[in-house]
């Protein structure tokens, strides 16, 4: 794995990790729960805000968590190359 690819996993893990924070750090939940119930809440806001079905709710939501990651996977191996130049 190169130097970039690094820099565009750990930018990845740490979104995503923000962005579980932000949707479910208020949660009385334990932490290694969060994921799921970050989950479970934007499906509730897509589902109730929305008005689409269950299953449509997931797959926005799955959605939104995957295209996050890729946006940061982009972001921070752009960001690898430009720091690691020769």
């Amino acid at each position: 794995m190169n130097k970039a690819t690094a820099w565009g996993s750990a930018t990845t893990l740490l979104t995503l990790i923000g962005l579980i924070y932000l949707l479910a750090g208020d949660s009385h939940f334990p932490f290694w729960q969060w994921p799921y119930e970050a989950l479970q809440g934007l499906v509730f806001s897509f589902v109730w805000g929305f008005g689409i079905s269950e299953i449509l709710g997931f797959a926005f939501s799955i959605g939104v968590f995957i295209t996050v990651a890729i946006v940061s996977f982009a972001i921070g191996h752009k960001l690898g190359r430009c720091f690691n130049k020769p």
